[in-house]
């Protein structure tokens, strides 16, 4: 076998291949990573993201769709060198396993191969689109379990670039030095549960509903764990799952053990939840013995992750819909056109956060207008990090009925927080 996709195609058993294009799917990607991880030689995994494929969809329709699928598939095969195999996985991802001297030098290739996709196929979409690729690429090196891992750690690679695409200054503390090592995260995770807290997102309209954020950070004996340090840890090793799951079990227990209908809770999920199919099975058999919990939760997805995720959130919005689970959208704004993804999804919520230092000037001002312009689509606003409290009428006005900050209240270790009826503010 020479590695180029059409001998490995060719040699293939039906199970190992995508119906569609005919090339060799996700099941022989992860047999083959299995094998790269085995043997230690260098490999390194590019999974290719069709960034804008759901507008393509929409304007050429599903059948057409699939035609410029194949013709990308033909493209990424024709422009490849020698020794890399080429996958189809689902959702209108392509992926890329390329090894020895190829591994070494995955990041030109991959951006050589963007570039001849993006003006390829741009004459088989309408002249209004541009077809956006975008690749993460991750590397076999010690540490990495297994093929999981190795697509976990790729999406975070294109979180990565977003936020640098976008110029999100929360890059530096992503990667901040703590002493921690990464692998220990999943036997500390094994060993101890995440400690909670419940930070109360307060109404500014008084509708008889307590909701409440919850938070969790790792205790460490004698060492700290930023909670951000801790999901971008836990979502670049496919261990985000891990953490999702207990956080889901427990406030489920809040909730059941409170017996309060107004009680609601907002859970954040990692990105590893949002592409893995099984999470919808284990919510399903959670809530199994009192689904009628289910509308007391609120799932929360930051916008960063559903575009990195975007060809499967709408399975995810699905089965969260069936089980009549809402859906939260934090760190909205985050980039130049939100309201273009928004079609993709079956949210109730979004959650913006405040510029700080800038409360009058032009981050005000455009705070005032993601807010109106939401207004239309039915989706609830939650204003976060709000610092001042003087800052409520002109939220108010904007249309933001609810605002989180610790202004308002901080974390508590229960879900204990007397919400008031009035808040003395001065005239803004």
């Amino acid at each position: 076998m020479d590695g180029s996709p059409q001998s490995e195609a060719a040699q293939l058993p039906k199970e190992y291949l995508d119906a569609l294009t005919g090339l060799p799917n996700r099941a022989f990607l992860e047999n083959a990573l299995r094998q790269a991880i085995a043997d230690g030689r260098p490999a390194t995994l590019a999974l290719l993201q069709l960034e804008n494929f759901y507008e393509i969809r929409s304007w050429v329709g599903k059948s057409d769709a699939s035609f410029v699928l194949c013709d990308v598939a033909r493209l990424l095969a024709r422009n490849l060198p020698e020794g890399i195999s080429l996958c189809r996985c689902e959702n209108y991802e392509f992926a890329l396993l390329l090894r020895n001297e190829n591994s070494v030098n995955a990041r030109p290739i991959t951006e050589r191969i963007k570039k001849a996709l993006q003006s390829a196929v741009s004459e088989s979409i309408p002249s209004q689109l541009e077809l956006k690729c975008a690749a993460g690429l991750a590397t076999v090196e010690p540490g990495v379990s297994g093929p999981e891992a190795m697509f976990a750690r790729a999406r975070h690679q294109l979180s990565v670039a977003l936020f640098r695409r976008h110029g999100e200054s929360r890059l530096s503390a992503m990667h901040e030095v703590d002493g921690f090592d990464p692998v220990e995260l999943g036997p500390a995770l094994e060993r101890q549960p995440l400690a909670l807290n419940f930070q109360p997102i307060v109404s500014l309209l008084p509708d008889g509903v307590e909701r409440y954020e919850v938070r969790c950070r790792l205790p460490l004996e004698n060492r700290r764990l930023a909670p951000l340090r801790l999901f971008e840890i836990a979502a670049q090793n496919a261990l985000g799952g891990m953490i999702d799951r207990q956080l889901c079990r427990r406030a489920l227990g809040v909730l059941r053990e409170s017996g309060k209908p107004s009680l609601c809770l907002f859970v954040n999920l990692t990105l590893n939840s949002l592409v893995d199919p099984d999470f919808y099975r284990w919510l399903e058999t959670e809530f199994a013995p009192a689904p009628h919990l289910a509308r007391q939760l609120v799932l929360q997805v930051s916008e960063i992750d559903v575009l990195v995720a975007q060809h499967h959130v709408q399975y995810f919005c699905e089965h969260l819909a069936r089980l009549e689970i809402r859906l939260a959208i934090g760190n909205f704004g985050f980039i130049d056109n939100p309201f273009r993804y928004l079609p993709l999804l079956n949210a109730d919520f979004v959650k913006i956060n405040l510029p700080k230092g800038d409360r009058a000037g032009a981050g005000r001002k455009q705070t005032q207008a993601l807010i109106q312009g939401l207004q239309d689509t039915g989706l609830e606003v939650i204003a976060s990090l709000v610092e001042d409290v003087d800052d409520l009428p002109w939220l108010w006005r904007a249309g933001a009925r609810l605002a989180q900050g610790y202004c308002l209240a901080g974390p508590k270790a229960e879900p204990a927080y007397e919400f008031p009826r009035e808040i003395a503010v001065r005239a803004a």
